[in-house]
């Protein structure tokens, strides 16, 4: 999940304002197709990307409170990132790029027109479904996005329902440095 959360914006946001990528019912290794097959009309901007990733709402049901007043503070402040991207993963995105490493991920829709970005997934992993919204807008060279996930939890885990709201903001800040994570 946390592959999910730092790598699937990037994909999203650099993408141009033109052609439009559409899909229902579509895993994330069809959605990828989709974006190749566009002809290098939806492309990512190669480069070092810097952004920051905000929980704005975190709930745990049966969390303690005390608990749960550190983990909003923590994830508050947000978390910075940088990532490297190379000219060919830019003009063909592998397929895990747009929902990590999880395989069971399956969007609802997806859509990619006019600078927006419109998805649904739901993700299974470890007896658990996770239902992920993402709504924002993007241009070559940045991006806005939020990101809502919810689950019900799974039986017999503890505190593994919750509902989590996450703001990134990124941009392409130039060549790759080397010192990325991604």
């Amino acid at each position: 999940m946390k592959k999910l959360l730092l790598l699937a914006p990037l994909a999203l946001s650099a993408c141009n304002s033109g052609p439009s990528v559409e899909a229902t019912n579509a895993s994330a290794k069809e959605v990828a197709e989709k974006i190749a097959a566009s002809g290098g009309a939806i492309s990512l901007s190669p480069g070092r990307w810097e952004g920051t990733a905000t929980i704005t709402n975190m709930e745990i049901p049966g969390a303690p409170p005390e608990l749960a007043a550190k983990m909003k503070e923590g994830f508050s402040k947000g978390n910075s990132f940088a990532n490297c991207l190379t000219p060919e993963e830019a003009k063909k995105p592998a397929a895990d790029f747009f929902s990590g490493d999880n395989k069971d991920c399956r969007y609802d829709h997806f859509s990619m027109a006019n600078g927006r970005i419109d998805a649904k997934m739901q993700c299974k992993s470890g007896g658990m479904t996770v239902d992920a919204t993402m709504v924002g807008q993007f241009s070559s060279d940045s991006f806005q996005m939020t990101m809502t996930s919810k689950s019900a939890g799974a039986p017999g885990q503890p505190m593994s329902a919750h509902t989590m709201t996450l703001k990134m903001d990124s941009r392409r800040t130039g060549e790759c440095k080397g010192d990325e994570k991604g």
